[in-house]
């Protein structure tokens, strides 16, 4: 059997905003969640650790893979969406100052790019050519992976058969793991199988 374990990063200062490429820092409850996260995966063995570069997911990769003694690969393909002008702004901001934008988005959120922002198809072209680079390597049983909430969804919707609506429900709190099975022999995707947060 191998084993997929998918990491939301801990919480940052910056929570509750469109935070892309924006680089932030854990906050002070990020560390706490990161602690309880440390506690979940102790007596898992983790054969390879792949991470967003991204502060955030950095800092909990990197204390992972101490605990565990194995290096934290650090990738750029696997950061979140940039979200152009929309970068550090909450929702309501968005809606406020780009009011058609805003619907355009929520109508067809797949084709709709904001102002100065990564289109969808390059954002999920990048994750799956990375991703495409790990997971044909049988010689690692298990693979966990830090990154970001966008990032979770594509990789649950396309490698576990999870649809959509299921996929942000699942990715909606920080420092959330997700682990997923593949049974030698068997369909080549992932199930799902257990989804743990922090209390």
């Amino acid at each position: 059997m191998r084993q997929l374990i998918l990491i939301r990063h801990p919480v940052t200062d910056q929570a509750g905003t469109f935070c892309g490429h924006t680089d932030p820092d854990l906050s002070a409850a990020g560390l706490v969640e990161l602690r309880a996260l440390q506690r979940k995966l102790a007596r898992l063995p983790l054969d390879r650790l792949v991470s967003s570069d991204l502060l955030r997911s950095r800092r909990c990769a990197e204390a992972l893979a101490r605990q565990h003694a194995i290096p934290a690969t650090l990738r750029p393909a696997l950061r979140e969406m940039h979200f152009g002008d929309w970068e550090g702004l909450r929702w309501d901001q968005v809606q406020a100052r780009f009011p058609e934008q805003a619907q355009h988005w929520l109508q067809r959120f797949a084709t709709f790019t904001p102002p100065h922002a990564e289109p969808y198809t390059h954002f999920t072209a990048r994750i799956r050519k990375e991703i495409g680079a790990w997971l044909p390597d049988t010689s690692c049983t298990t693979l966990a992976i830090v990154t970001h909430r966008g990032v979770l969804q594509f990789l649950l919707q396309t490698y576990c058969g999870i649809e959509a609506t299921m996929a942000y429900q699942l990715t909606s709190r920080y420092a959330t793991a997700l682990f997923c099975a593949r049974t030698a022999g068997a369909d080549p995707g992932f199930a799902l199988h257990e989804t743990w947060h922090p209390a």
